[in-house]
């Protein structure tokens, strides 16, 4: 009896997680066959620029939740994807390192980004926004003014091939979906980290070193947001700099597959994997407004309206909760009522 009624929960934490993505891939698909003539995803190019954009929104949301679920807003994440690439990238192929030696030297230049926020944020405790604002503008004019203010170019260079392969990015995906799992869930820094969220203070009074962990945060975050920079550069065939904090994009763009990803964790107890599926369902509503030729303008309105509905439901989640047990009391109530009357 007891297996059963795990199998039966398994089974429902399953149907929980996959609903979201699944009722937003249906919905968008008769969306589109309705009015556009065509499905969501109807050739192997549509999968490809599925998994290159997905795994961008993926790596760049996890980036955000490291520091975010800690109650730290980092705003300089987008300056460090584009110092991390335009400088590890360039340095890797000046030196012949091919694509995975782009992914890597960038991953570590924007490790080496992360660690710098990091370590200023914990000896100045200046309000992670408002740090966040101002190393942004530095690394935008750093990476802006390096290389000549040409950025980071890979179209055509040779050896970069492999970030468009579909094969290497979904290993790519499932090592950081492992990696990031063990390191959130099953290591000390991630036993750490969900102390530090439930209670700083306590947290510090048991022993737990809260500024080495919140730098190690900033410096995970680093390497994640310049993963998302490789292959979101491979995608479009290179990265131009920008000026005027206009980095910031990149956060607030992939806020949207965080919040949502957190959601459909929740039924799994597993943030990273929610996290993915969160991107997956934001991508496949990005690609059904392209399919129906929407401009970028339409598209972002559409999309930071959900956003906005979905902060609307998480805030007021509670009263649903409450709103729930109520009526249970109440049909409880009603049933003891009728078997005292007919006593």
């Amino acid at each position: 009896m007891a297996e059963k009624t795990k199998k039966s929960l398994t089974g429902k934490i399953v149907i929980q997680t996959l609903a979201i993505p699944v009722i937003t891939w249906a919905v968008c698909e008769i969306i589109d066959r309705a009015l556009a003539g065509t499905g969501v995803i109807t050739n192997i190019a549509d999968v490809k620029a599925l998994l290159r954009t997905l795994l961008t929104s993926f790596s760049f949301a996890l980036a955000i939740n490291c520091n975010l679920s800690s109650g730290r807003m980092d705003l300089s994440a987008g300056a460090q994807m584009y110092m991390g690439c335009i400088f590890g990238g360039n340095i890797a192929l000046s030196l012949g390192l091919g694509g995975i030696g782009v992914l890597v030297l960038s991953m570590v230049v924007g490790a080496i980004c992360g660690l710098a926020v990091g370590v200023l944020f914990v000896n100045l405790r200046i309000l992670p926004m408002v740090l966040g604002l101002g190393v942004s503008l530095i690394f935008e004019c750093m990476s802006f003014g390096a290389y000549d203010q040409q950025g980071l170019k890979l179209f055509g260079k040779p050896g970069v091939e492999i970030l468009s392969n579909v094969g290497f990015i979904l290993v790519v995906a499932f090592v950081l979906v492992a990696a990031v799992t063990y390191l959130f869930q099953y290591s000390s820094f991630g036993y750490r980290r969900r102390a530090i969220q439930g209670n700083q203070k306590l947290a510090s009074d048991s022993g737990i070193n809260i500024y080495t962990n919140c730098i190690l945060c900033y410096v995970l975050a680093g390497a994640l947001v310049a993963c998302a920079g490789v292959f979101d550069t491979a995608y479009t065939g290179g990265l131009t700099p920008v000026m005027g904090m206009s980095s910031n994009t990149q956060v607030f763009k992939n806020m949207f597959p965080m919040a949502l990803g957190l959601l459909i964790g929740s039924y799994s107890q597993k943030p990273v994997v929610g996290i993915l599926l969160g991107s997956l369902s934001v991508k496949l509503l990005t690609m059904c407004l392209s399919k129906l030729s929407m401009d970028s303008s339409m598209q972002n309105i559409i999309i930071y309206s959900l956003f906005l509905l979905l902060n609307i439901y998480r805030m007021n989640a509670y009263r649903f909760e409450y709103a729930k047990e109520k009526r249970a009391r109440i049909q409880e109530a009603r049933q003891m009522r009728t078997a005292l009357g007919k006593a």
